[in-house]
C-alpha cells in the first residue's frame, strides 16, 4: 500500500493474496493527484502498467526508504499489476527507483511472472528525489530510516553527523524537497498502516512505530495520508473482506 501522497484512483481492483504477497490489479479512472515527493517505507514495491490503447508498457520499482518523485502523466488511463514486500529486491539492477519501457506486451498476470520479466535489466530513467544530494544528506537519510522507531531525535542523529540540526534541516530539504522531520514522520506512518493492515489496534500502531503522543500520531497520520487512522483501517477491512469473498 502506497502513501496517499499519491491520490490512486481507479475503476477496478483485484487483490489476491498469494503467502504473503498481496497481488493487487488495479485501473486509473483519471492519473494520479501528485502533491509532493512520495516517501517509500520498509517495503520496495514493483509495478508493470499498460496504456488503455496498448501503445505502451512500462515497470515501475520503489526502492525501500527512498523518496520519489513520480509525474502524474505516465498514469493516465492505465492499468497496473504490482505487489510491495520487504527484503531484498527481485533483480540485481532494481537497486533505486526508477521507470523503465516494456514495449507493448500484456501486463504479468503473477508476481512470478512480474519478476521474471524483469530479470534482465531495462533502459530506466530515475525516479529519485535528490539524485545529486549532499553526501550529508545521504547520509542523514540512511540514519533516520535505521532509528525512525526509536527515541533518537533528529538533533542527535545532526549531532552525530558533526552538523547542527538547523543546518541538517536546511541541506536535507534543499536535496529531497522535505525535512528529515517530514521524512520521519512519513516513515512512522507508513510503517503504522503497514501494522494496522496487519491486524494491529490503532493505538498500538502509533505506539510501536515511534509515536509517543497519540494525539501527534492521528495529526500526522492525516497529514500524510489525507485520512485518519480509523477510516484507513475501515478501508483495509473492505479490502479484507473483498479478498475473502474472491477466495
Amino acid at each position: 500500500m502506497t502513501s496517499a501522497v499519491i491520490d490512486r484512483r481507479y475503476s477496478g481492483i483485484t487483490v489476491v493474496v498469494t503467502a504473503t504477497i498481496t497481488w493487487i490489479r488495479e485501473r486509473y479512472s483519471d492519473p494520479p493527484e501528485v502533491s509532493g515527493p512520495l516517501v517509500m517505507g520498509s517495503h520496495w514495491m514493483l509495478e508493470m502498467h499498460r496504456r488503455d490503447d496498448g501503445s505502451r508498457t512500462f515497470g515501475l520499482f520503489l526502492a525501500a526508504f527512498d523518496i520519489v518523485q513520480l509525474g502524474a502523466a505516465n498514469f493516465k488511463t492505465t492499468e497496473f499489476v504490482g505487489f510491495s514486500t520487504p527484503g531484498k529486491p527481485p533483480a540485481d539492477w532494481l537497486t533505486a527507483s526508477l521507470i523503465f519501457e516494456m514495449g507493448t506486451m500484456p501486463l504479468a498476470e503473477t508476481p512470478e511472472e512480474l519478476i521474471t520479466l524483469v530479470e534482465k535489466p531495462r533502459p530506466y530513467i530515475s525516479l529519485e528525489a535528490g539524485l545529486h544530494a549532499s553526501p550529508l544528506s545521504k547520509r542523514a537519510r540512511m540514519r533516520l530510516a535505521e532509528t525512525y522507531q526509536d527515541g533518537i531525535s533528529i538533533s542527535d542523529v545532526a549531532r552525530e553527523l558533526g552538523v547542527s540540526h538547523a543546518h541538517l534541516a536546511r541541506q536535507f530539504r534543499r536535496d529531497f524537497g522535505l525535512t528529515p522531520v517530514s521524512y520521519r514522520h512519513h516513515l512512522r506512518v507508513n510503517a503504522a498502516v503497514q501494522r494496522l493492515y496487519e491486524g494491529e489496534k490503532i493505538l498500538d500502531a502509533g505506539y510501536d512505530v515511534g509515536f509517543n503522543d497519540a494525539g501527534r500520531f492521528y495529526q500526522d497520520f492525516r497529514k500524510v495520508t489525507g485520512t485518519s487512522p480509523g477510516k484507513c483501517l475501515d478501508l483495509i477491512k473492505k479490502r479484507h473482506d473483498s479478498n475473502r469473498a474472491r477466495r
